[in-house]
């Protein structure tokens, strides 16, 4: 799971989502992209308190009503490839 969350972060902080922008606009979309870059910059999945701080960003971003549906999508993208490149079944 820690794996997913830092990629996760890290697709915040690099990647323009637009559903951010669509739900907090210019400064919703700045404020996610900070926040993540914060989780990131003070050790990210590496610091021992890492789940809290990213809950935390979690609940903030659910008080501002942003939801990043892009960097979501992404990253649902980036693990069915690994699954695919890993032989795994995806679909039942």
């Amino acid at each position: 799971m820690a794996a997913r969350v830092q990629t996760c972060f890290a697709l915040l902080a690099a990647v323009g989502d637009t559903n951010l922008l669509y739900r907090g606009g210019v400064a919703g979309a700045r404020y996610a992209g900070d926040a993540a870059s914060t989780f990131l910059r003070t050790g990210g999945v590496g610091a021992p308190d890492w789940c809290e701080r990213a809950t935390r960003v979690h609940h903030e971003f659910v008080d501002r009503n942003l939801s990043p549906g892009g960097c979501a999508d992404r990253l649902a993208m980036t693990l069915f490839v690994d699954a695919l490149e890993a032989g795994r079944t995806i679909l039942r």
